[in-house]
């Protein structure tokens, strides 16, 4: 177990990066059942009733073979190795196993899980930070999340200036949608060659933007 210290840390956000190979850019799939058992935001993964058994058949032919560590977003797939980092770091999650096949019918090697983050935390400075706040249509009043409803919903965050709290090393970051790490899961990750995720640092040069792709 690592010790959180209290001096100012760097962030990270998770996602995932593929190759086109042995970390395809897309997985069509044949998924059992089709709907999880939680939601796509699930703030409380441990009090969810789990029976199912997920099992996710790989449908392009295209795709030989897997060695992610890191898939998706709302529930992510991740292997025994990301979750391996994790404990590292005593961080908070539920995995749920699901079986994934080849078109082929062969397995991967690695086992993999859904990830379900079990901390969701805000971490942005409102007041040293510049950002844009979504305004309800009808009103013209800040939009609020509606399940963190003191979370307002940013349009645009051009500059994000991170809280002084100390936090786990890898949680669901309210305000970006997105799992967050320190510094200290990053090096790790890196460290042992975690697959498939890029790791975009939290500093100057960040601008969440949901916007700018569309």
């Amino acid at each position: 177990m690592r010790k959180l210290d209290d001096m100012k840390r760097q962030f990270h956000t998770l996602q995932y990066e593929p190759n086109g190979q042995d970390c395809p850019y897309f997985l069509s799939q044949h998924s059992v059942p089709e709907e999880w058992e939680w939601r796509n935001y699930e703030v409380d993964p441990y009090g969810v009733t789990i029976v199912a058994n997920y099992r996710s058949q790989i449908t392009d032919p295209d795709v030989k073979f897997i060695d992610f560590d890191f898939y998706g977003s709302d529930a992510p797939y991740v292997s025994d190795r990301f979750l391996a980092v994790c404990d590292e770091f005593s961080v908070r999650y539920r995995a749920v196993p699901v079986e994934i096949t080849l078109r082929d019918g062969t397995r991967p090697e690695k086992p993999y899980f859904f990830f379900l983050p079990a901390d969701q935390l805000s971490l942005l400075d409102p007041e040293r930070s510049i950002a844009e706040i979504d305004r309800v249509k009808e009103t013209g009043a800040q939009m609020m999340d509606k399940i963190f409803p003191d979370v307002p919903v940013y349009s645009k965050i051009e500059k994000f200036v991170v809280k002084d709290d100390v936090t786990p090393h890898l949680f669901q970051c309210i305000e970006i949608f997105s799992l967050v790490c320190t510094d200290e899961f990053f090096k790790m990750a890196s460290e042992r060659g975690l697959r498939g995720i890029k790791f975009t640092p939290i500093d100057e040069a960040y601008v969440y933007d949901p916007w700018a792709d569309w």
